[in-house]
């Protein structure tokens, strides 16, 4: 199943509106991270809508681990080419 892509003009609209209807931005994220699995993964769109909300990455990420959405304010790692993840403390499969 794909997952539907939205474009930036559609994400400020959406945005937009949840602050009309009085959503915080900690709500935003809440809705936008719903559903969605993986730190990493939750980490990026933290810090993808954080701007879109007008919040710095550090900002965005601290605002989402207070509310509870992620465990850390740590940032995103960068994936590397190449290289599978690892698998245990010894790295083996």
């Amino acid at each position: 199943m794909e997952k539907f892509k939205m474009g930036r003009t559609e994400r400020l609209r959406l945005i937009k509106k949840a602050q009309d209807l009085g959503f915080s931005d900690a709500e935003i994220l809440h809705e936008i991270l719903r559903g969605e699995y993986g730190g990493n993964h939750r980490r990026s769109l933290v810090v993808e809508w954080g701007e879109l909300l007008g919040l710095d990455a550090t900002a965005a990420l601290r605002l989402a681990s207070d509310s509870g959405l992620i465990p850390t304010p740590h940032p995103p790692r960068k994936k590397q080419e190449g290289k599978l993840p690892d698998r245990g403390p010894e790295g083996s499969f």
